[in-house]
């Protein structure tokens, strides 16, 4: 209609600035969670830890920051074949796993010791002592023990000797558990000799090796299993009063 017109209170001026504000803080926010998302699914992650087998270096109710880029991010799948296999493949990392790493895993006898399955539930962190082509040997029960750890694409000889070191390994990677029969090593109803390993393997152990469950018990660790290296603690409280250890925040480990 001819002769109306508006007028640009300032009330509306107000509002309009507010809104504006607001739609700000909305795309700031909605971009820095995307950020999180991006650094935690390709970059890092938080883990806790909830006991005393890393004591000193970690100690229980410590948080850490690990690198999923060491030694590279895992891209996993299930496996058509065997329905409770997942297969794991990896993204170029900035490094392999060292002696002395602090490293995060998922624990590969959730479900009993019987066989390795990939679950997603449990993970544990220890210390890498040994990588592949290494053979350690540890004291345990007034004797001295030693496994080697296989390189991908490595055959190694199978024998009565070695048998209970790699036979949940051969499974893990075949889907066939190898038996001994007749002082013979039988896998897929053939005599084996020698296995080519699929995957690296590690050993791991917990700082305070007294009181901690570890490769020693329940044998090498595949790479598969591995989710990152500890790069530092960002946060500690004690489980039981919930206090703040300040003293032992961002601590490189």
């Amino acid at each position: 209609m001819k002769g109306i017109c508006y007028i640009r209170t300032p009330m509306n001026l107000k509002t309009k600035r507010i809104l504006r504000r607001v739609g700000w803080s909305v795309f700031g926010c909605f971009g820095l969670f995307q950020i999180y998302v991006f650094i935690r699914l390709y970059l890092l992650t938080s883990c806790v830890i909830p006991t005393y087998s890393m004591s000193p270096t970690l100690t229980a109710g410590d948080y850490i920051i690990a690198s999923l880029r060491i030694p590279g991010r895992r891209e996993i799948k299930k496996d058509d074949v065997r329905p409770e296999h997942y297969i794991v493949q990896r993204k170029e990392g900035t490094r392999e796993v060292r002696k002395g790493d602090v490293t995060v895993f998922n624990f590969p006898y959730f479900q009993g010791e019987e066989r390795m399955i990939m679950g997603f539930g449990l993970y544990f962190c220890k210390r890498c002592v040994a990588t592949p082509g290494d053979t350690y040997r540890w004291l345990w029960e007034g004797g001295t023990h030693s496994v080697y750890l296989p390189h991908q694409g490595e055959a190694v000889r199978i024998d009565t000797a070695n048998f209970h070191h790699y036979s949940r390994c051969i499974e893990y990677e075949t889907g066939l558990m190898p038996k001994l029969i007749k002082e013979s090593v039988i896998h897929a109803d053939t005599v084996m000799h020698s296995y080519r390993f699929r995957c690296n393997y590690y050993f791991m152990r917990g700082d305070n090796y007294a009181d901690s469950y570890d490769s020693r018990f329940w044998g090498i660790l595949p790479e598969d299993f591995i989710l990152g290296v500890g790069l530092f603690t960002w946060f500690s409280k004690e489980p039981e009063t919930g206090k703040i250890r300040w003293e032992r925040m961002f601590k490189k480990l």
